[in-house]
């Protein structure tokens, strides 16, 4: 449902202001205390937020007026899950990732860091928010362990378009029990298995970072594997490595490997190594001086892309804007 909807909702409108400081004020109660910056055009700064919810859920919906930069301090004890409903977002988690989140996205804020969030202007947002230990449960769960497993997201959004649609449905059935104040509201047991529902569906849906316990069953093959496949990747992603070598330090076939890859991931290993890659690339690209000797062209080859022409498209596909305009910023 369109955040735009919230009003005629079960959602109590909290703050429509066009006072800076006021909002930051206001919406820093609600979530911590973050820094709030109009970019372009203060005089056209307006904001509005409205929050609903059930016991384990919370749900808000928010707007900027014009282009903002939100910097919250860490959640610690939450996450949030994001979806864009109109224009777009520039997500930053310093020194780590950069994520561009277009309408219909989603994106996970991780309670352990620390975030950037540009919003182009008229930019509008509903967030999920669940309590880490309710995640961490979850994780735990999928391991089948009885004490909870701490879960580290990264920013990329579902892992593929079917998690993406199974997400959708869980957001869409929480969106609706809150806007029409459904029994989830009254009823205990129903709001602890739609927080449930939705700790679980997040852990089996949205990327991990790297470093993180895989959490997901993998059919037969057991995940131990694919972390080691994993390892082989962040430790040698310099390297000119095959199928056949990540397959030999999974110890499994290729053929088993590139299942529990697509099971677990939802992609390829060698889509793995090389999205892998393409951070470092960016990482590198950002950290290099635009006046010093440095080129796109050797950042590249020195990630293993030999092709330039296939490395600038990928690069603008998960980034949003070409290398060489990374290596100016």
């Amino acid at each position: 449902m369109d955040a735009s909807a919230a009003d005629e909702s079960r959602m109590r409108t909290l703050v429509r202001s066009d006072d800076l400081d006021e909002t930051r004020e206001l919406i820093s109660t609600a979530y911590s205390p973050y820094e709030l910056r109009a970019l372009s055009r203060p005089q056209d700064f307006s904001a509005w937020y409205a929050e609903g919810g059930f016991p384990g859920v919370t749900l808000s919906a928010l707007s900027y007026g014009t282009e903002t930069l939100v910097a919250p301090q860490p959640l610690t004890t939450y996450l949030l899950v994001c979806q864009v409903h109109r224009g777009r977002v520039r997500v930053e988690s310093p020194g780590r990732e950069e994520q561009f989140v277009d309408t219909g996205d989603t994106y996970v804020l991780d309670p352990h860091r620390r975030f950037k969030v540009f919003w182009s202007a008229g930019a509008r947002m509903t967030t999920l928010r669940l309590s880490r230990e309710v995640v961490d449960r979850a994780a735990g769960e999928a391991l089948g362990r009885e004490e909870p497993v701490r879960a580290r997201f990264a920013l990329g959004g579902a892992v593929s378009a079917a998690a993406a649609e199974s997400w959708s449905g869980i957001s869409a059935a929480i969106h609706r029990e809150v806007m029409v104040g459904g029994v989830a509201h009254t009823s205990p047991l129903v709001a602890a298995q739609l927080t449930q529902t939705a700790a679980a569906a997040l852990m089996a849906t949205h990327r991990l970072l790297p470093d993180s316990e895989p959490v997901r069953r993998i059919g037969g093959v057991a995940h131990p594997a694919v972390r080691r496949a994993i390892q082989l990747i962040e430790e040698s992603s310099d390297q000119p490595l095959t199928l056949s070598d990540l397959a030999a330090a999974a110890r499994l076939s290729p053929r088993a490997l590139q299942e529990a890859f697509k099971r677990y991931c939802g992609r390829t290993p060698l889509a793995y190594l090389r999205e892998v890659r393409l951070e470092r690339a960016h990482h590198d690209l950002v950290a290099a001086d635009a006046d010093g000797p440095v080129t796109v062209a050797e950042i590249a080859f020195r990630w293993g892309f030999s092709n330039l022409g296939r490395f600038a498209t990928w690069y603008r596909r998960r980034y949003g804007h070409a290398p060489s305009l990374t290596l100016r910023m």
